[in-house]
């Protein structure tokens, strides 16, 4: 039996044009979850990626009230869906839409970050990441090569 492949770790403000097509995991803060395109909208500093969830979630389970009643399977923590701000990895593959991808709408009180509508994460795993520490993730990466070393805090 074949393993799958592993996704590069990358950080979400280093995503160009020339990752599409390649497995990736890119953690992120969830600023929004739009269950009419099962779009979520993550952010790092101010870069922005969209990710497509629609082979993670189950929509109903999702929309339930009840904890554990319906189709909701105990195994799996949709959680993060619900908590804005939250941190999350999220592992899929990079694609390129042909068409521009509607963006989730934020509260007004939220600063937009910079996304390309063209370019979305299609999501195989979602997993909250309450205590990433994204400083030592990034002179992680740095140290490894993955990344240039950036100044700036994030």
């Amino acid at each position: 039996m074949q393993r799958p492949a592993p996704g590069t770790v990358m950080m979400l403000d280093c995503i160009t044009d020339d990752d599409v097509g390649r497995k990736l995991r890119v953690a992120g803060r969830m600023l929004m979850y739009d269950p009419s395109t099962a779009l979520v909208l993550l952010s790092l500093s101010s870069y922005g990626l969209l990710v497509d969830v629609s082979l993670v979630i189950d929509p109903d389970a999702v929309l339930s009230t009840v904890k554990w009643g319906g189709t909701l399977d105990p195994n799996v923590n949709y959680n993060w869906i619900h908590e804005r701000q939250a941190w999350v990895w999220v592992m899929g593959w990079l694609e390129r839409s042909e068409q521009d991808l509607p963006i989730p709408e934020l509260p007004p009180y939220t600063s937009p970050p910079d996304v390309d509508p063209s370019i979305v994460l299609k999501a195989l795993n979602v997993t909250p990441a309450r205590d990433l520490d994204v400083v030592g993730l990034r002179s992680a990466l740095a140290a490894m090569g993955e990344l240039l070393p950036t100044t700036y805090p994030v």
